[in-house]
Order: C-alpha cells, then structure tokens, then sequence
C-alpha cells in the first residue's frame, strides 16, 4: 500500500468514525439532544419548527454519512460529499449564532471533507478496487 492509499485510509476512518459516533450516540438520546441544541437558536432568524426538523433528522444523517465514508469505495465518495454538506449547513446556522469558535471548527471539518474528495480524484480510477 503506497502512501497516498494509507493517507487516504487515515482520513476515511477518522471521518467515518466520527461522523458514525456524531449519529450513534445522539440517537438513543434524540428528544433531550434536539432540546439542548434548539434553545442555542432561540434568538436566531430560523424558525423552531425548521430547526426542530433538522436537529430531529441530523444525527440519521451523520450516521449515514459515517456508514457510506466507512464502506468506502463508489459509495464513500457520496458520504464525503453528504458529509460536506451537512457541516455546511450546521456552519449557517453557527455562524447565526455567531459561535465564531465552533463555526472555526466546523470548517476544519470542510477542509478534511474536501481533501477526502480530492485525493479520491487523485488517486484515478484504480482507488476504489
């Protein structure tokens, strides 16, 4: 296995952990997670009702993003990409918030799912056998 797989390899796993866990462990805890997040929006422009929706359907989401990332092949490019755009819409509503520190990290988050996506171009065809 040449370096650019095993770089590859690092970031598939630590992403799909990380976003498999984001899921898994709001899951069983959805009514009291989706309660403490909404009243960090109180004072924003987005609705209850949308934010309620989307805090309701987020950690499925993450789950999935993290199960499509581990899976790997044709289908962890999709993960990436929805992993992508998840962190950019919880970036909106931060940066709502204005949590400046939280929003810096969720762009760490956007640089790691865009390196994930380019290296899967960079590595051709051949990467995903």
């Amino acid at each position: 296995m040449n370096a650019k797989a095993l770089a590859h390899l690092v970031i598939r796993l630590g992403l799909g952990i990380n976003m498999l866990m984001h899921g898994l462990v709001r899951i069983p805890k959805l009514g009291a997670f989706v309660a403490k997040t909404e009243a960090g929006f109180a004072n924003t422009m987005l609705p209850s009702l949308l934010t309620k929706a989307f805090l309701y359907t987020l950690p499925f989401v993450e789950l999935t993003v993290g199960i499509l990332i581990l899976v790997g092949g044709q289908i962890g490019k999709w993960g990436y990409f929805l992993g992508g755009l998840t962190v950019s819409a919880l970036l909106f509503g931060t940066t709502l918030k204005e949590d400046w520190t939280t929003a810096g990290n969720q762009l760490i988050y956007i640089i790691a799912f865009y390196l994930a996506l380019s290296g899967l171009e960079e590595s051709g065809p051949n990467r995903f056998r």
